[in-house]
């Protein structure tokens, strides 16, 4: 059975495309500053803000593809 929810329009797709870069870019920048600003605050090391980045990085690709999902429907036969 179709999906009668699924939007398949093309500019709807490039807009949740282009809305997912931002949120990968959100979630990096998010975890650059946090980890930047705990750096400050306790005077730790420098390499806890790469490590602030690459968690917002793998927190942000984690949460698009749980967006993918949801839009593709888990596609179930």
């Amino acid at each position: 059975m179709d999906n009668p929810q699924r939007n398949d329009n093309p500019w709807f797709m490039a807009l949740y495309i282009g809305g997912a870069g931002g949120i990968l870019a959100t979630y990096i920048l998010i975890g650059f500053f946090a980890a930047r600003w705990l750096v400050g605050m306790v005077e730790g090391p420098r390499y806890w803000i790469a490590i602030g980045t690459i968690s917002g990085l793998v927190l942000g690709s984690f949460h698009i593809v749980m967006l993918i999902k949801k839009m593709m429907g888990e596609q179930d036969g």
